[in-house]
């Protein structure tokens, strides 16, 4: 399989940890270069990845305008783009009756105003180029939900939406536009929210009776972004083990 990398340049939001390092790793074994993003300032560790000089770190914080405005600023100095994965998002659990207008606002604002603000940068570039893969990282929430998750699925429902609209946008010049919207992920955030008791009767729950390696969503964002995906787009792909079909 194809599956070579080599002197493609890859963003990645959200990228220090979790799926989003998982992302960083698969792509630099490619031979990717990479343009990784984080909230903090500096140069962090990547979670499970050393010093490796095909990996440039920059801050991004969606909610600070000075910070997406200097990114961006960043993005259109580059000479070619080849990937961007929109993979950045964050979360607050609470009712509708009681989440505040402030939480509201900060959800979308990081989960889908920033995704449209660097969709939009990178497409004039890989419309010039006539070739060029953008990957919304969504959930299943965006598929199904539950209580308490009215302001997350809104913007993960809204990021599938916008993925099918700007996959119509970008169809003619080459570039694939999809959504991966993963389930249950053992990361280290998801044992902290969930706890072991909750997760051991959630993956009761899950038809292949575990939850997902954050390496196999990012197998998955892989193959979207190789040379071997030439005509899936449009799609939101659900990597789940059968939770959403059961």
């Amino acid at each position: 399989m194809n599956l070579d990398f080599t002197d493609k340049t890859v963003i990645i939001t959200g990228g220090t940890r979790g799926i989003g390092a998982a992302i960083a790793q698969v792509f630099l074994k490619a031979g990717a270069q990479l343009l990784v993003t984080g909230t903090k300032d500096g140069n962090p560790k990547i979670q499970g990845l050393s010093d490796n000089n095909n990996i440039r770190y920059h801050q991004l914080d969606f909610s600070s305008d000075d910070s997406v405005n200097k990114f961006l600023d960043t993005v259109q100095k580059l000479k070619k783009i080849d990937v961007l994965i929109n993979n950045a998002g964050v979360n607050k659990i609470e009712s509708i009756s009681n989440i505040s207008s402030k939480d509201w606002d900060w959800i979308n604002t990081i989960n889908l105003k920033g995704p449209f603000l660097l969709t939009r940068a990178v497409s004039e570039t890989m419309k010039k180029q006539n070739s060029g893969k953008i990957i919304n990282v969504a959930s299943i929430f965006g598929v199904i939900s539950k209580e308490k998750r009215a302001a997350y699925s809104s913007t993960k429902w809204g990021l599938i939406g916008f993925t099918k609209a700007a996959a119509l946008d970008m169809a003619c010049f080459n570039v694939q536009v999809n959504a991966v919207s993963p389930g249950f992920v053992d990361t280290e955030l998801t044992r902290k929210i969930l706890g072991r008791k909750e997760i051991k009767s959630l993956t009761e729950r899950i038809p292949q009776g575990r939850l997902a390696k954050p390496e196999e969503i990012a197998n998955v964002v892989l193959f979207l972004c190789s040379d071997l995906n030439t005509y899936i787009t449009g799609e939101n792909i659900v990597v789940d083990g059968g939770f959403t079909s059961a």
